[in-house]
């Protein structure tokens, strides 16, 4: 692990929707850990639109990101610990962007490690960052339910929500409202200043994770003082955003003038930033990510193939099943699992990876 990508310091705030174990129902109910449970730099809160809130500790390394994201929200799974009176009715997190009519997100807060955010430190590191945004978006699109209804959209929550909770900016553009898709946030007495990086739907640490790994390495490029990699006309990138968010990894991304599919896009990415990848040490289970994404799957494609399949044996009660196989498969995965082992919970079956190569063929990033 370099020194220098320890530099870069990010914390993660995590919504999510919630299942009911007894009637596995989904809700907005509030989840929460048995007391006593929390770390110190990690809070389980109640979000007021939401239902719960996840605020991790912040994170200096990928792996430890990794690790940390998935041992905290295991903390909610109360029935496997010890002395619980109430274990058969509680609630566990469903971390998916949409269920009913409203959003769950996640946001993402970047510092530097010995130095505090100044206004003009974030704004400088949001230029790097603006124009990779619609790849973030394509990522980590995970809500392709809305109203307890099945859309053929991948984030139903940046096409709906953008305007009143995380409004595009120019590039060089930032503020301090809460309302635009990266903030200068001022912090508080137990939190330093951060870039807050808003449009991120509720996800399974996996693409969270490798969403995280992305920032990190524009990051740390920015901490070295050298130039952004990518720049497009602003209507290019309000069409790229909404482009991301309908079709997720079908959509086609903008780097400079040329407009390249997801999996030309992430190739091209990990080519220019692999010196800040390699100085990162991501484990192999995010790189993982990026190979399903060239795939074609993301977090929405996996809900919605999921949902297809419990439509397709019980229409009736295709939510509830859905819940059920998603409560049982999250309890693998937050186990250490992989990420294929939920998915097989969820009777998805997701593609082989072992071929799949990431940066250029002949020379590709391992």
């Amino acid at each position: 692990m370099n020194e220098l990508a320890r530099k870069i310091v990010i914390g993660l705030e995590v919504e999510t929707y919630s299942i009911n174990v007894s009637s596995y129902s989904i809700g907005r109910s509030l989840s929460r850990p048995r007391p006593g449970l929390s770390e110190d730099g990690e809070q389980f809160s109640r979000d007021t639109s939401i239902g719960s809130e996840y605020k991790s500790r912040p994170y200096a390394t990928v792996r430890e990101a990794f690790f940390l994201l998935k041992t905290g929200l295991r903390k909610y799974l109360r029935r496997l610990y010890r002395a619980q009176k109430n274990f058969k009715n509680h609630n566990v997190p469903l971390l998916v962007g949409g269920w009913m009519d409203r959003a769950a997100g996640a946001h993402m807060h970047i510092s530097v490690a010995g130095r505090e955010m100044t206004p003009a430190m974030a704004r400088s590191l949001a230029w790097h960052i603006h124009d990779h945004i619609p790849l973030l978006i394509a990522l980590g699109a995970n809500s392709p339910i809305w109203d307890r209804k099945m859309t053929a959209v991948a984030s139903n929550r940046v096409l709906r929500g953008s305007r009143t909770y995380f409004r595009p900016i120019r590039r060089g553009r930032l503020s301090r409202k809460d309302n635009e898709e990266m903030v200068f946030n001022r912090g508080r007495k137990t939190k330093p200043p951060t870039l807050e990086l808003r449009i991120f739907d509720s996800n399974l640490p996996e693409f969270l994770v490798a969403s995280l790994c992305v920032v990190k390495a524009i990051a740390l490029r920015w901490l070295k003082d050298q130039p952004s990699t990518n720049r497009v006309l602003y209507a290019d990138y309000l069409r790229a955003r909404v482009g991301a968010a309908l079709r997720g990894t079908r959509c086609r991304i903008p780097w400079g003038g040329e407009w390249l599919s997801l999996g030309k896009y992430l190739d091209r990415f990990v080519r220019e930033y692999r010196e800040e990848l390699e100085q990162m040490d991501v484990p192999d289970e995010i790189f993982d990510v990026l190979r399903l994404a060239k795939r074609g799957y993301n977090g929405a494609r996996i809900v919605r193939e999921a949902c297809h399949n419990s439509i397709r044996v019980h229409p009736q009660t295709w939510q509830k099943r859905f819940a059920k196989r998603y409560e049982s498969g999250l309890g693998t995965l937050l186990s250490g699992n992989l990420l294929a082992t939920f998915a097989k919970e969820l009777k998805v079956r997701l593609p082989n990876t072992g071929n799949v190569w990431l940066g250029r063929r002949g020379g590709a990033f391992n």
